[in-house]
């Protein structure tokens, strides 16, 4: 049952979202887990130009949040440790399941939570800053209003689920129960009911006076019995709403008993669980995101998304990745992938160094990526720069020039010839992948 109240709020609109589920007074068993969704008239409102969303001052559009460099970490940090904001979840990004995720939570969970994504380097950034809030490897994190309540982790597999709704659905049944007792009393319901007693009694009232002065008994009688059905009509709405304030009282005081029972559960947990881990340091920086890469098969887009994906991770964003690279991997059918994973990898790590803030003179960058990462570049290709369809790119709104290339394999069948292109963006301190297969012509 989901009731939602529009309400005036000092010149600005209100609205409240209340949910609930009837159940006999006769079942004796325990409630098993509701399966709360917020209405569609959020995501109606989310995507209505004229409306602004926001919950005390934050706004709210349904997106999450992309936390990468340090300048944001800290921006983070600073907005972790004030006690006004929303939850937040930090996710660790590094594959297609977790963004998925990242996207679902975000607008399926409008008022109750603000999403973050980090990549590998901003996790251990907030881990340097703040010590036990970074999300883990491949997991994420729910960060309470109040900084120093216990965080409550989430773990790979659970945010790395083929379907996203898993996470949210288990989100929403630890931030639905805190959300009633943190909003109160839906103040503009109770002021709406209470106007509707007063017109129904006032009106009720004012037929018994008129059937007084026409003197009639007959109707005396009857606006007195109406007069009466009102004001038992009215008694048992007032004893709803008491009862439904004495529910919530209960509730809250449940919830406080049980705060000793569930802290020592926690810390049970706790200890089992780092009984069950090697001795290791932090789980952060023991996972070194070069040495697990996803397999790239050949044919295969899935595979190539996660890899690019893996490797946009690693590199904080020094290497990125159109949409349509994962699509020519696919239709290239390029026979040696290991040879191209190699390189790739090989480029993201030169994307790194090049972009990793050192002042550097590079008169001959196709040299440098030669000498330093075993990589043959080229900066040049007469028949790219003639043919502008070749030669230029749009993304984000821009338009780049894809004629540097990797040769990863030359000199065979044209089936064979291997080439990674890419367009240098100094702007944003990285490289643009826009080609992963065979020779463009």
């Amino acid at each position: 049952m989901t009731r939602v109240t529009v309400g005036d709020d000092d010149g600005k609109t209100s609205l409240r979202v209340s949910m609930a589920r009837e159940s006999s007074p006769t079942w004796l068993s325990p409630a098993p887990p509701a399966d709360l969704r917020q209405p569609g008239i959020i995501r109606s409102l989310l995507g209505n130009g004229k409306v602004a969303l926001s919950i005390v001052g934050q706004e709210q559009d349904g997106r999450y949040v992309p936390v990468r460099s340090e300048a944001e970490v800290a921006t983070l940090a600073d907005a972790i440790r004030r006690p006004t904001r929303l939850p937040i979840l930090l996710i660790h990004t590094r594959t297609r399941p977790a963004m998925a995720v990242a996207r679902h939570v975000a607008l399926r969970l409008v008022g109750l939570v603000r999403v973050v994504t980090l990549d590998f380097r901003a996790s251990r950034a907030l881990d340097v800053l703040l010590p036990g809030f970074a999300p883990p490897w491949s997991g994420a994190r729910l960060v309470w209003s109040d900084a120093a309540a216990r965080t409550l982790p989430f773990e790979d597999r659970q945010v790395n689920a083929a379907d996203p709704d898993v996470l949210r659905g288990q989100l929403m049944r630890v931030l639905a129960p805190v959300s009633v007792l943190a909003r109160g009393v839906d103040q503009a319901y109770r002021e709406a009911r209470s106007a509707e007693i007063a017109d129904r009694d006032r009106d009720a009232r004012a037929r018994s006076m008129h059937a007084l002065a026409q003197g009639s008994p007959h109707l005396q009688i009857e606006a007195l019995q109406e007069e009466l059905e009102t004001a038992r009509a009215s008694a048992n709405t007032w004893e709803q709403l008491a009862r439904d304030e004495e529910e919530r009282a209960n509730l809250l005081t449940a919830q406080v008993s049980q705060l000793p029972e569930l802290e020592a559960q926690v810390e049970q947990l706790t200890i089992a669980l780092r009984a069950s881990r090697p001795p290791a340091g932090d789980e952060l920086v023991d996972d070194d995101p070069w040495s697990t890469l996803p397999d790239l098969v050949t044919g295969d887009s899935d595979s190539a998304e996660d890899l690019f994906l893996h490797l946009t991770d690693a590199t904080s964003g020094h290497i990125v990745f159109t949409t349509q690279a994962a699509s020519i991997w696919k239709k290239s059918s390029y026979p040696f992938p290991d040879e191209m994973t190699e390189c790739l990898t090989k480029l993201a790590h030169a994307a790194a160094t090049l972009y990793d803030g050192t002042d550097r003179n590079l008169p001959h960058l196709d040299n440098w990526f030669r000498e330093n990462f075993d990589l043959k570049v080229a900066l040049q290709d007469d028949t790219i720069e003639r043919n502008a369809k070749l030669r230029y790119f749009d993304y984000e709104g821009k338009t780049y020039d894809r004629t540097p290339h990797v040769k990863v394999r030359d000199h065979t069948a044209p089936t064979q010839v291997g080439r990674i292109h890419f367009a240098l963006d100094s702007d944003k301190s990285r490289l643009i992948v826009a080609h992963v297969g065979v020779k463009l012509y």
